[in-house]
């Protein structure tokens, strides 16, 4: 009877969300649905009954997802990237959904309202999200009290990025970016910490063009950060419309750091003219950068190529345009060791992380793996 409910259950659920839930929630502002489900997020995770219906509705599990990395389990490979849960409010319910790992964030050391509404949009042809938020966050001192209320034991990554504010110079947006590191570390919150240095919608450009998205301005943040006291691991969030030439600049300065432990790739696409894009569709777009579909070939080329050359120094997080599990795959075979993705959720809703999980064990077993790990990097042997 079990097996017969688990085998319903997931198409059951999906053909609410495509064909009720979806179309329900398409007819709304973007922003304001994200705040109804945070909400709702927030209500099943507040207790332990809740959590547990919604991890027999949603969980997955199966040993061969399992991994161990940078002092880290994991029991799949499928995490919740920043952007999704920037003020923390669904930490307690994430692991019931069924992800392996999950990301809080991007928070930032003071409070920012967030760039003029409307930020957030769907571009439902481009299979890909509209976001301009600019680190819209709560600050990380009304933070710090969430992260302490953790209750699940799936890992918890936090985003920590440069208030979105115009600073007196660059060393003043080191200093922010410093204190809101110093400040969870104090705190000892969450299991590992993505500095994310990309995102394209900030306003802090920083004095005579140098900033974050340089390799002096990057040299010198991480300068900046290497006497803290780190005792969890540290990714980067990398830009995902660099070139070879300037992603390898970033990757060496960042294997100079010991305190780095691997790189994401990787961020928002801004370039309008990606042949993904609906012609038609990108044309109405307002003022932002895109997730999703846009960024899945751009983050696999960067993915393959930081594998190839820095495959024994960093630990790497492939992120942007994962809907099915051999989106996900392509990934890890490019050479990630984890995956994270939102947008993929959002359009075909929250059951889509237990099915991407199991078609994953599906594919890994076709290729004679045992493990997912083995599958790492595969399309490079």
């Amino acid at each position: 009877m079990y097996s017969v409910i688990t085998m319903i259950l997931p198409k059951l659920q999906n053909t609410i969300y495509q064909k009720i839930l979806k179309p329900t929630f398409f007819q709304f502002d973007a922003e304001n649905v994200h705040d109804f489900m945070t909400l709702s997020g927030q209500i099943l995770g507040s207790n332990s009954i809740t959590r547990k219906i919604t991890e027999t509705v949603f969980l997955y599990k199966h040993p061969s997802l399992k991994q161990h990395i940078a002092g880290l389990d994991f029991a799949n490979p499928i995490g919740l990237s920043a952007g999704f849960d920037y003020d923390a409010k669904l930490i307690n319910i994430l692991p019931s959904v069924g992800f392996g790992f999950h990301t809080a964030g991007t928070i930032t050391n003071l409070p920012y309202e967030g760039n003029p509404k409307p930020r957030l949009g769907r571009l439902p042809k481009s299979q890909s999200l509209l976001v301009n938020k600019g680190f819209k966050s709560a600050g990380i001192d009304k933070i710090i009290p969430r992260l302490k209320n953790k209750k699940g034991q799936v890992p918890l990554g936090i985003s920590l990025g440069s208030t979105n504010k115009t600073y007196p110079d660059f060393d003043a947006q080191i200093d922010d970016v410093r204190q809101a590191f110093v400040k969870v570390i104090q705190a000892n919150v969450g299991d590992y910490y993505e500095l994310n240095i990309s995102c394209p919608n900030l306003c802090n450009i920083g004095d005579n063009g140098i900033s974050f998205s340089t390799a002096a301005g990057f040299k010198k943040l991480l300068s900046a950060l290497r006497d803290l006291p780190f005792n969890k691991p540290v990714f980067i969030k990398m830009h995902l419309e660099k070139t070879l030439s300037e992603t390898d600049e970033f990757l060496k300065i960042a294997s100079g750091f010991d305190f780095v432990t691997g790189c994401i790739f990787s961020n928002l696409c801004k370039d309008r003219t990606n042949p993904v894009f609906d012609k038609d569709e990108i044309k109405t777009a307002g003022m932002g950068n895109f997730s999703g579909k846009p960024c899945f070939t751009g983050s696999n080329r960067l993915i393959s190529f930081a594998y190839k050359n820095y495959s024994d120094r960093f630990i790497i997080i492939g992120v942007g345009g994962i809907f099915n599990a051999q989106d996900a795959y392509a990934k890890i075979k490019a050479g990630a060791s984890l995956v994270q993705m939102i947008t993929g959720m959002v359009y075909q809703g929250p059951s889509i992380i237990g099915q991407i999980n199991k078609d994953l064990v599906r594919l890994l077993k076709k290729d004679g793996f045992e493990n997912i790990s083995q599958a790492i990097g595969a399309d490079h042997r």
